[in-house]
């Protein structure tokens, strides 16, 4: 029966090839961000540079996009002092693959970053040959029939960490449990988030002794820049450190950007010096986005709100204190890739996207490394446990509606000791959850020996 099923998934695929190379040339024509690394995917061919590792045992680990990579950061290096064999970190995103080679090129082609396979079989098939992994780590949840096949075959242990189901997910694979069963078999290891997801990976078939809640990595995760005062942004750092209330939106999507522009709107008459950084989730967004910022009316007390882009500040250079004179309502418009950390370190309040809409939340987290109360709407199924810990701590807040989140900006703009609060809280959930990377790690030292 195994036979039977896989034959009939490659045979859909094969059927399904030459519609997808089609559609997949003509997104790549056009350069739009889907056909990143299409035909690294669809072809897999390294670098000699990058293949210097071949002919050796891997170990492959695999982060889809920027997120993955970030909470992945800190188990790579621990991974590093322990593991012999050449190590590569394979990417499905553009800024997700961009992160990863960011990130190798400071360990001498020890780590190579590459783009992940398509799973139709000559391209697993060439990426297998190529990396040769002893040791398959997916972080977070990426289940792809013939890699998890082929990898069984080749006897390569297959480990997932930082594990979770989504709720979708869950339903899916329950439908199609005649077939995925005999790829959760091949699977070895899944270190879970939470006990929750343990249970929900029981409810699939997995083997209990073989499933663990070992916490979520995203705390112990590297961003992508310090939290000291950076050169490229020290301008903006001294004008907004003196006077200014600062709000940063993060990674928001199509309808939270009107919600968080009325809010900035009513909170203008209420402080001197306000800024807005909003930072759209998707990068062709932006001009959408600026739109949107561009067609705000007059603030109360007459005189247009000042419209300004992150990139034009950049460029500015030492001369960023030209934009700003006075008494001033500032919105800027963060349209420059991986500048977000360093936008949340400017903040006095931060607002997480994809929660005031239904796209399952991003990464909490993020501002309360910089000791930043974070703000967030009702949509957070990614990180669940994550929000409850925050609102129980008391570093940050839930918001249900629009007015519950402007509020709850306000109270932290112009609270000094709600902020404070939030910050210890913050400080102490991080400091009380870190280690899971060393965790996870320990489980796989079984799997690291030669």
């Amino acid at each position: 029966m195994k036979k039977f099923l896989f034959a009939a998934y490659n045979a859909l695929l094969f059927i399904f090839l030459p519609f997808f190379f089609v559609f997949m040339l003509f997104l790549s024509i056009i350069k739009d961000k889907k056909a990143a690394g299409f035909f690294e995917k669809l072809f897999p061919f390294f670098k000699e540079d990058i293949s210097r590792g071949a002919g050796k045992k891997g170990i492959w680990i695999h982060a889809v996009s920027l997120g993955e990579q970030m909470a992945a950061s800190e188990f790579i290096l621990k991974l590093l002092e322990e593991a012999k064999t050449p190590v590569y970190v394979s990417a499905t995103t553009k800024t997700g693959f961009n992160y990863a080679k960011k990130f190798c090129e400071n360990y001498e082609g020890r780590v190579n970053a590459i783009y992940f396979p398509y799973d139709f079989y000559f391209s697993v098939k060439k990426a297998i040959s190529i990396i040769n992994p002893s040791l398959f780590i997916c972080i977070e949840t990426e289940i792809w029939p013939n890699l998890f096949n082929m990898l069984n075959k080749e006897e390569a242990k297959i480990t997932i960490i930082n594990a979770r189901v989504s709720e979708k997910s869950f339903s899916n694979y329950k439908a199609f449990l005649f077939f995925f069963r005999y790829v959760f078999s091949s699977i070895n290891l899944v270190l879970c988030i939470s006990s929750s997801y343990c249970e929900k990976f029981l409810a699939l078939g997995f083997n209990s002794e073989n499933l663990h809640a070992t916490g979520n990595m995203k705390f112990d995760s590297s961003l992508p820049f310090d939290r000291q005062e950076p050169g490229k942004i020290s301008g903006l750092w001294n004008i907004l450190s003196s006077g200014f209330k600062v709000i940063t939106a993060g990674s928001t999507h199509e309808g939270e950007e009107k919600i968080i522009l009325d809010i900035f709107l009513s909170l203008t008459p209420d402080f001197k010096n306000i800024a807005l950084f909003l930072a759209p989730r998707h990068p062709e967004r932006f001009n959408y986005v600026w739109g949107l910022i561009n067609e705000l009316p007059l603030k109360p007390g007459g005189g247009k709100i000042k419209c300004l882009r992150l990139s034009e500040i950049y460029e500015a250079g030492n001369k960023a204190e030209f934009f700003f004179k006075g008494e001033e309502k500032v919105i800027i418009l963060v349209d420059i890739m991986g500048e977000l950390g360093q936008i949340y370190n400017l903040c006095d309040v931060a607002f997480v996207g994809g929660s005031m809409i239904d796209a399952g939340g991003h990464n909490l987290l993020e501002p309360l490394f910089f000791g930043k109360p974070v703000v967030f709407g009702p949509y957070v199924e990614n990180f669940t446990e994550i929000a409850e810990e925050i609102e129980k701590t008391g570093a940050g807040r839930k918001a249900s509606t629009a007015f519950e989140l402007q509020e709850a900006i306000r109270s932290y703009l112009s609270n000094e000791e709600n902020s404070s609060t939030a910050k210890k809280g913050g400080m102490e959930l991080i400091e009380k959850n870190k280690g899971v990377s060393m965790k996870n790690l320990i489980f796989l030292r079984n799997f690291l020996k030669p």
